[in-house]
């Protein structure tokens, strides 16, 4: 789940049932507070059936409006002729707009999109691909009362006019009602509130509004509350997709950690002396710097192959594999997606990423099996999809169990806790000591991965704290043509512990990419990790 090209796009159905934009996503339930236990794969609780001439489609149980609190969405399930029409609204406390609306879609891709349920209450559950849990929608009487009254103009429809002010309330209103946890992050949202409107009516243009809403999300740290401003209609894959392939696309979001480009880059400024504006040449020398040390890194990393092992490089060079001189494997993992040489990886190529990723996965696993351990390094991996991630950690797996848990929302509108339980693959499995490297690059579906793999036996996570950044991007918008990422979603370990903000904590510290490593030529974590497993041996 990187900012960029693994939103959790939470914005209704899909015309295409392979086109699933839930990255993962917690179950809602309006009522419930209940901890619940969800095993993986899930089944399906409700089947309307193929045909969809068997009766009338008015008298579907989908036909309605759902809503789902921790997410601030509602869905209107109407029919048109002999199809359905799905709108998703995004609401806060005040205001509603028409984030998305799909037409033309037939029983068979409503079905492969949500799954209906009647036990006690109508619930709508939107699916997550393979990996539980998703977002349920409870179904009530009637819209909002923003959303019949008080509709949002977008910028696309006619009579719209720029209105700063509103939009920063929108903006505002979104975080200060879905935001996971404003004191984790020492934010005192409502004292931003109180300095940001005095100033917010001398916003005259979109690209002020962007950089002024960005300013506000810097205290934050939080590399998923991301901002984009690109052109929006209600097709907002659509939109969203053509937006992240544009390089030139105007986006913001701070980490919360420090990243191996800034120490880099913190390094470069130290060495030179530089204090102040760089100029075009000075700027171009600090990149020069980074690249060179860069490459330095990966080129000792794969200095510890030995020389009758063959490195094996797969997945558009994201994943590679070699074993070392003393019998221990190494598998670099740099994402968890764009495993396709030459395309974009966005929301239609993610059955792509899991074949390419399962198919590399039980190669690697093969070639490494006679291991005596295994280093996974994933220090440069900042996220990708979920589905990826576990679908991993199952080849770690020798029997069924729970390997974190999730909620969304806070305070009344938070979800049931819900466990979630992974079964072992069927084939190569890799139960032998296993190292698990991370850094402040490690973030979002690489987090995820780590956070499942340290609650394996036979696993030990070494380096430095993730990113702190494992909430899936809800993704909301604003009358103008600004996109904004919010987290709401809130990530535990089996001891129940949340790593949001701080990282998931090594078992053995070891600083990566020190300068002294790079200038004597060994990895800290690498030789920490193959010591760790000589003594398992």
């Amino acid at each position: 789940m990187t900012a960029f090209c693994c939103l959790a796009f939470l914005s209704g159905c899909s015309g295409d049932s392979n086109n699933n934009t839930n990255v993962s996503s917690s179950s809602i339930s309006v009522s419930s507070s209940s901890k619940s236990t969800i095993s993986v794969p899930a089944s399906s609780s409700h089947s309307l059936g193929s045909s969809s001439s068997s009766y009338a489609l008015s008298e579907s149980p989908y036909v309605g409006q759902w809503y789902a609190p921790a997410y601030g969405y509602v869905l209107s399930v109407t029919t048109e002729g002999t199809a359905f029409t799905v709108k998703t609204y995004s609401v806060t406390t005040d205001y509603c707009l028409l984030q998305k609306r799909v037409s033309d879609v037939s029983h068979i891709k409503l079905e492969q999109e949500y799954v209906y349920s009647n036990s006690g209450k109508e619930i709508l559950l939107k699916k997550n691909g393979d990996y539980p849990p998703g977002v349920d929608y409870e179904k009530v009487d009637k819209l909002p009362l923003a959303c019949t009254e008080n509709l949002q103009i977008l910028k696309a429809d006619s009579g719209y006019s720029f209105d700063a002010k509103k939009d920063f309330e929108i903006f505002w209103q979104t975080f200060n009602d879905l935001y996971i946890n404003f004191e984790l992050r020492g934010v005192n949202w409502n004292a931003v509130y109180e300095d940001a409107i005095k100033s917010v009516d001398t916003i005259k243009d979109e690209t002020e509004l962007f950089e002024f809403l960005s300013e506000l999300t810097v205290p934050l740290g939080d590399g998923h509350a991301l901002l984009i401003r690109a052109p929006l209609s209600l097709d907002l894959d659509k939109s969203i997709t053509a937006a992240l392939e544009n390089d030139e696309t105007p986006s913001f979001n701070a980490s919360t950690q420090l990243t191996l480009y800034e120490k880099l880059l913190n390094e470069y400024l130290q060495m030179s002396g530089h204090d102040g504006e760089s100029t075009s040449v000075q700027t171009a020398a600090a990149e020069n710097y980074i690249v060179e040390n860069f490459d330095n890194i990966v080129g000792t990393i794969f200095d510890y192959a030995d020389q009758h092992s063959v490195v094996k490089v797969r997945a558009a060079g994201q994943i590679a594999w070699f074993k070392t001189s003393n019998n221990i494997g190494y598998l670099f993992v740099g994402s968890m997606s764009d495993y396709t040489e030459g395309k974009s990886t966005l929301i239609s190529d993610i059955a792509s990423d899991v074949a390419i990723a399962e198919a590399t996965i039980n190669e690697a696993l093969k070639d490494l099996e006679g291991t005596d351990g295994l280093i996974v390094d994933v220090r440069f991996n900042d996220g990708g999809q979920d589905q990826v991630a576990l679908n991993f950690v199952r080849h770690f797996m020798g029997q069924s169990q729970v390997v974190y848990s999730k909620f969304a929302g806070r305070g009344a509108w938070a979800t049931p806790v819900q466990d979630v339980m992974l079964d072992p693959h069927k084939e190569n499995i890799y139960l032998k000591p296993t190292a698990v490297l991370t850094s402040g690059d490690t973030g979002s579906a690489a987090e995820l991965f780590t956070i499942a793999m340290a609650s394996l036996s036979q696993v030990t996570i070494i380096g430095e704290p993730t990113a702190g950044a494992f909430s899936d991007i809800l993704v909301k918008r604003l009358t103008s043509d600004i996109l904004f990422g919010v987290s709401n979603e809130t990530y535990l370990d089996v001891q129940g512990n949340n790593y949001e903000k701080i990282g998931i904590p090594p078992k053995i510290p070891v600083p990566f990419a020190t300068l002294q490593e790079r200038v004597e030529g060994y990895d800290a974590g690498i030789e920490s990790a193959i010591n760790w497993i000589e003594e398992k041996r």
